[in-house]
């Protein structure tokens, strides 16, 4: 893919190598900001990796496949198989960071939960003033409209009072009450009821999500 747009992707880099690689291709002028954090492989992710959700701003035209090429990196455990990325996907700074921190609220709206959760902290990036100033023009209210369902949960509301206070829009109440649900009962790890190892691409945030599990006879 040749872009000039905001890009993401997973990597298995170790972090110092993926640091120095994204700091050459910043300084060759090849791209302007580069952020990743590291994570902890979640219940329902097949391998136990540690991984990197990166975060890639280009300064000109590149192609993704050269940049996938120039991140991979000699493993001493496995030396036919070096470590690298997965495919980069289009991406926006404000998705990317909220799920690299695996905030609650914007996970909820996704209908997600995560058992492991992030801060700024643990964000590796070419500027963290840059980083900082990014993080606060997040529209943090367009992200988390859940934020409010939230607060509600934490003074032991119902969801049938929070549903006669007729904030809920009517198209969606299951998706409402879905994201209720896993904010109340505190699920460790879901990812839309999606199990099963297929995998598909989250547009809003370059993570890699198991497609559904079609069921037998399905479709025909």
């Amino acid at each position: 893919m040749r872009t000039t747009k905001a890009i993401a992707t997973i990597s298995f880099n170790s972090p110092d190598f993926l640091r120095l690689k994204l700091e050459e291709l910043r300084k060759a002028g090849k791209i302007s900001f580069w952020a990743f954090i590291e994570h902890q492989p979640e219940d329902d992710e097949g391998g136990k990796k540690l991984h990197n959700h990166t975060y890639i701003e280009p300064s000109r035209m590149i192609q993704t496949d050269d940049i996938k090429e120039f991140l991979k990196e000699f493993d001493p455990h496995m030396p036919d198989k070096p470590r690298g990325c997965l495919t980069f996907t289009s991406s926006r700074f404000d998705h990317w960071y909220m799920y690299a921190i695996h905030d609650r609220r914007y996970l909820a709206q996704k209908g997600q939960t995560r058992r492991f959760h992030y801060s700024t902290d643990n964000i590796i990036s070419s500027d963290p003033d840059e980083l900082i100033f990014r993080i606060k023009s997040i529209d943090l209210v367009s992200l988390s409209p859940y934020s409010d369902m939230l607060d509600a949960i934490s003074h032991g509301i119902t969801w049938q009072q929070y549903f006669q206070r007729g904030t809920v829009p009517l198209p969606q109440i299951a998706l409402f009450e879905r994201a209720w649900n896993l904010l109340s009962n505190g699920d460790l790890t879901n990812r839309s009821g999606r199990p099963g190892h297929p995998m598909d691409i989250d547009q809003d945030t370059g993570e890699v999500i198991p497609s559904p599990v079609r069921m037998s006879g399905e479709g025909n």
